[in-house]
């Protein structure tokens, strides 16, 4: 791992073990305090969380705009693994006038992610690994028993492994989430985002909905321009999902092996495609989960961009001198997440199940490849149905005097 991750990593799980240290450990497992000391109050419902899962695609064709560079690059694949981290910094809740069900809760967490994406070029002798990492803060405000903010701030540093001095750059991507429930079978989302998931930079309005409690055994949710699922849940340690999602990202890339004929040292790689899979999670308890996934992706391009072409032509900066659309191709997606320390009880409160969806479904880091949502856990209402009674099972339990 670059030295450049190991110190975010370092920073992130340092900065939560002194906030910790004041508030107290919640662990399930922990030892009883000693009679004389109080024991801790459990301050949050969402729990640290740590996730690590690998995306991989097979070689490809590729069709570009450019035919001396398609000959040049060749076959191209690409693999990518995520490590990415959340930890509640502050959790405050609030009743509201009406009862004790109005619940007002606000939630600050501090992010971390790391990224290793290796797109590799047959053609090319040495390949590029690109490493992305940094550290972020997202806020979280559910109110009036229906309405839920979310803002997520992840600024992030990015650098090809080929020329790590010249390639490093920061970048920052931001999400602004209004969710309204309606019922808990039914909610909507507006707001708008600041990306590089399609390979530019693109600001973007965010638009959905879902269909069926979260909690139950189907639901059905829709979040341009991140993803669209149909989700069953058979039993609360099994579930399975068909789902379209959008995969790529906006990269520094060293030209020192000369793509670009011209005086760039760094030139901008983007790549964006649609993975269209079936996902099968298994959840052995509240605390480990994983999953895996395979399908195919298409709608698949790669671009490259000039900064000093496009100044010098008075064109955009991310106005791409290469186009090229690799062939749709299988992929293989697995994947890893424990929780752990204790959390306010949350069973049957729908509007904190929607604050754990936003929060594990926009994930840290504008990777699109979160923890999965593995804090609402399928409930099933179990009713015993009454024997019908006849007359003739209990009447010699009755006595004729009962009757006058």
């Amino acid at each position: 791992m670059p030295k450049l991750f190991q110190i975010l990593l370092l920073a992130f799980f340092l900065v939560p073990s002194r906030i910790f240290a004041i508030d107290g450990k919640d662990s399930v497992n922990s030892s009883p305090a000693p009679s004389r000391t109080r024991a801790r109050e459990v301050r949050n419902y969402i729990r640290p969380c740590i996730y690590f899962n690998y995306y991989g695609t097979k070689p490809r064709a590729v069709k570009g705009t450019n035919h001396t560079l398609n000959s040049r690059l060749g076959d191209y694949s690409y693999a990518q693994s995520n490590l990415g981290c959340y930890v509640p910094l502050y959790t405050h809740t609030a009743f509201g006038k009406r009862d004790t069900t109005d619940v007002n809760t606000f939630h600050l967490l501090m992010t971390f992610n790391a990224l290793t994406d290796m797109p590799k070029f047959s053609g090319l002798d040495e390949q590029h690994k690109i490493y992305k990492g940094g550290l972020g803060l997202r806020a979280i405000y559910g109110f009036g028993s229906q309405y839920v903010l979310f803002a997520d701030i992840s600024p992030y540093v990015v650098e090809d492994r080929f020329d790590k001095q010249q390639t490093q750059h920061v970048r920052l991507a931001s999400s602004f989430v209004f969710n309204w429930m309606i019922t808990p079978a039914f909610s909507m989302r507006f707001g708008g985002t600041r990306t590089f998931l399609l390979g530019n930079r693109f600001y973007l309005p965010m638009i959905g909905f879902r269909v069926g409690r979260l909690d139950s055994k189907f639901y059905f949710s829709f979040q341009f321009p991140r993803y669209t699922s149909f989700n069953f849940q058979p039993s609360p340690k099994f579930s399975f999902s068909f789902y379209s999602k959008s995969m790529g990202g906006l990269y520094n890339f060293s030209n020192g092996d000369s793509i670009y004929n011209g005086r760039d040292s760094v030139i901008q790689f983007g790549q964006f495609g649609v993975a269209h899979g079936v996902r099968f999670d298994f959840r052995t308890g509240p605390d480990f989960s994983c999953f895996v996934s395979a399908g195919f992706e298409s709608s698949n391009h790669i671009w490259f961009y000039s900064y000093s072409f496009n100044r010098d032509n008075h064109l955009g900066p991310l106005h791409h001198f290469y186009d090229g659309r690799p062939a749709p191709v299988g992929f293989l997606n697995f994947g890893v997440t424990w929780r752990f320390g204790q959390a306010k009880k949350s069973t049957g409160n729908y509007l904190m199940y929607d604050i754990f969806d936003l929060n594990n479904t926009m994930d840290p880091g504008d990777n699109n490849s979160g923890p999965g949502n593995g804090d609402v856990t399928p409930q099933y209402d179990k009713k015993k149905e009454m024997r019908k009674v006849q007359y003739n099972d209990v009447v010699d339990l009755l006595d004729d005097s009962d009757l006058n």
